[in-house]
């Protein structure tokens, strides 16, 4: 990666709507060389995904959670902590999912229409799962900032 890929990839994590043209003006290369350096992006996962960030209180899921999960320790940890990957990425409500150091295993950041909706969620996630020792939970008064911009 050089300059020019960094400078395009500040434009398109603030805008990835931005014709091929506009963004060739403001790194000073020609649309087919930002066509090109686009798809290497892609093609390599430097570029993961084009997505929006959505509103969740404009679509009416105005609870937002973050958990903190800690796995059983009796098993061997490979099993349970492979299965509890697999369900958080098949669990829309599940926003983010991190493995992390520390007390526990697992930060989520978990968005819900209500504490109803959440109540549901986490007794199949947390407290019917076997492999699931704990969960704390932190409800999101205000969301400060949200975004995926990476420093380029």
């Amino acid at each position: 990666m050089d300059e020019y890929d960094l400078n395009i990839l500040r434009i398109v994590q603030q805008d990835n709507r931005q014709p091929t043209e506009k963004i060739a003006e403001k790194v000073s290369l020609s649309p087919s060389a930002v066509q090109r350096r686009l798809r290497r992006l892609r093609e390599t996962g430097i570029i993961e995904a084009n997505v929006s960030i959505v509103s969740p209180e404009a679509i009416g899921r105005k609870l937002i959670a973050i958990v903190e999960v800690s796995l059983q320790r009796e098993r061997p940890l490979s099993g349970p902590q492979e299965e509890f990957k697999r369900l958080m990425i098949s669990t829309p409500e599940v926003m983010q999912c991190y493995h992390i150091t520390g007390e526990g295993d697992f930060v989520l950041i978990i968005t819900a229409k209500d504490m109803e909706e959440y109540e549901t969620l986490t007794r199949r996630l947390f407290i019917d799962n076997a492999a699931v020792r704990g969960y704390k939970t932190s409800i999101v008064m205000k969301r400060v900032k949200a975004g995926l911009t990476i420093p380029v």
